[in-house]
């Protein structure tokens, strides 16, 4: 191997480290402060075939980033609400996951933690973006090893039991946008 190719392989995996153990370190905790530890907050959906879609909601740019080892992978994405009353999203469902849960992220005492968010209200002419370091779709439990460069559907779920399906494209660790 060249010195070029060890010291790349090298940053991919300090990266990779840094996110691994970073995650580890964070509190996840409710909003309201409340550890979650092993509770379940992944909730259960009526089929998304009988859902209706919610009005004047779109979502872009929707990407995963997938982890070695099937260790937790999040979801990222814009929504935007072009509609006349406020959307609220309550949840998500992904194919392949045991567990999807709504997060955010916040910053006490120096620390960066997430913390399970029940909603995420967009007011009408609004967007709300999730992203790396902020809120975002934490997919656990997979049933198989993401491949990098395929797309995977998120189904983000809304107040009235509204569903709108997305194709998020899966990335590698180090990526942040």
């Amino acid at each position: 191997m060249s010195k070029l190719t060890i010291g790349l392989v090298g940053a991919a995996l300090a990266l990779v480290s840094s996110f691994v153990f970073s995650h580890a370190g964070h509190s996840h905790q409710h909003a309201g402060g409340q550890g979650h530890g092993h509770h379940d907050h992944s909730q259960s959906f009526p089929p998304v075939e009988s859902a209706a879609t919610p009005e004047g909601v779109a979502v872009s740019d929707c990407w995963i980033r997938a982890l070695p080892n099937r260790l937790p992978a999040a979801a990222y994405f814009r929504i935007q609400n072009s509609g006349s009353q406020e959307a609220v999203l309550v949840g998500a469902e992904a194919k392949g996951f045991g567990r999807v849960m709504l997060h955010g992220h916040e910053e006490a005492g120096g620390m960066a933690r997430m913390v399970h968010v029940d909603s995420v209200s967009i007011a009408p002419g609004e967007q709300f973006e999730f992203a790396p370091r902020g809120h975002h779709v934490m997919l656990e439990q997979a049933d198989s090893d993401l491949e990098i460069g395929t797309r995977r559907p998120l189904t983000l779920w809304f107040k009235s039991e509204k569903a709108l399906t997305v194709q998020c494209e899966v990335k590698a660790p180090g990526t942040m946008k």
